[in-house]
């Protein structure tokens, strides 16, 4: 649940099957400095009754960060707390990293963030159908906990009130709109204030629902991802033997592939049964706009693919988008081994990262 639309959804759903009087603890990371394992914009859900979800960075850090929660469950107080992790106990310590974390903790129930929790769900789910939305907390000073939605028309619900600190959230909200990134700052009256956008998952779409293509959704989905799997064989492409996909759609997968609308985080994974129909399926998604192209094969089938898309017209410059290979080379055979070996190519790409591919 890196995904923020993600984790209201499921705060919602969790909020939503409880007693008034129980609640839910969220922390945060709204801010760090030093290395540390997770970055601003982290978080983690606290159910008193079913464990937590997401992680703020493990180890004695966040043992900590439960520790101080069970006061924010308790009263209701949100707090803004420093977590050490620099190297104090020697170099014996597992969990040294060597920064420290900003966390905010914060209890959701009836309200969140000052408004009623169903007038917030209901607001986001208005605003993000017009585009990008920003979500501002303060963090900091008297209105410490207050939320306040910002969209991409510039529209603001749920101000806080005092013109100083509306103002830095709105500037921040516009900010984080336009940039896509998480932002934070401190007002003239001390209040500190954080703001993250609201998006959906970002998509992998799996071409082919065999073992690999099956693999590769249960994996993919448990990164983050919402999945789409797309297969004209409803034995192979069914719910029981998908059950983390976002969405199955039956039918010929190079129609089914061309009918998906725009999406610029749209990550494609080519593995169908048969080389001519992965052949076929890529001239129909280097005809979309992707943020990742793979499809599997050995070098020489995926020689031969390109030279037979090259006679067809395909440029250059379209067919060096592709991974393929797919995947990184870590000697993967097994199905699940494949999948790791794609997924972790897939969040290289995401992240920007460089290292050896297949």
């Amino acid at each position: 649940m890196e995904e923020l639309s993600a984790f209201f959804d499921e705060v919602r759903r969790r909020l939503a099957l409880r007693a008034e009087s129980s609640g839910l603890g969220v922390a945060s990371v709204v801010g760090t400095r030093g290395s540390t394992p997770r970055k601003a914009g982290a978080r983690m859900l606290v159910d008193p009754t079913a464990g937590t979800v997401g992680t703020v960075g493990g180890g004695c850090g966040e043992a900590e960060i439960l520790g101080r929660m069970q006061r924010t469950l308790a009263t209701g107080e949100s707090q803004l707390v420093e977590v050490n992790l620099l190297e104090e106990d020697g170099f014996e310590s597992p969990s040294i990293c060597g920064g420290l974390l900003d966390v905010f903790l914060e209890r959701f129930d009836e309200s969140i963030g000052g408004v009623p929790a169903e007038a917030f769900f209901d607001a986001i789910d208005e605003m993000r159908g017009r585009g990008p939305l920003a979500v501002v907390t303060v963090v900091s000073g008297p209105e410490a906990g207050r939320k306040t939605l910002l969209g991409a028309d510039g529209h603001q619900r749920f101000p806080v009130g005092v013109d100083e600190v509306d103002a830095l959230a709105v500037r921040l909200g516009r900010e984080v709109v336009r940039t896509r990134q998480s932002s934070a700052d401190i007002g003239s009256s001390g209040s500190r204030v954080f703001a993250e956008l609201l998006s959906e998952a970002p998509e992998v779409v799996v071409v082919g629902a065999g073992h690999v293509g099956a693999a590769v959704c249960a994996l993919a989905a448990r990164a983050g991802f919402a999945v789409t799997v797309l297969d004209d064989r409803v034995s192979f492409a069914n719910p029981a033997r998908l059950p983390d996909a976002t969405r199955i759609l039956v039918g010929d997968p190079r129609t089914r592939l061309a009918d998906l609308g725009m999406r610029a985080d749209r990550h494609v994974v080519l593995v169908t049964r048969g080389h001519r129909l992965d052949a076929e399926c890529l001239e129909v998604a280097l005809g979309m706009k992707t943020a990742y192209l793979g499809m599997i094969g050995s070098k020489r089938r995926v020689r031969r693919i390109r030279e037979w898309l090259t006679e067809r017209g395909v440029n250059a410059e379209g067919l060096a988008r592709l991974h393929a290979p797919i995947g990184l080379d870590i000697g993967a055979e097994t199905p699940a081994e494949i999948a790791v070996a794609i997924v972790a190519e897939i969040i290289a790409k995401r992240r920007r990262r460089r290292v050896g591919a297949a």
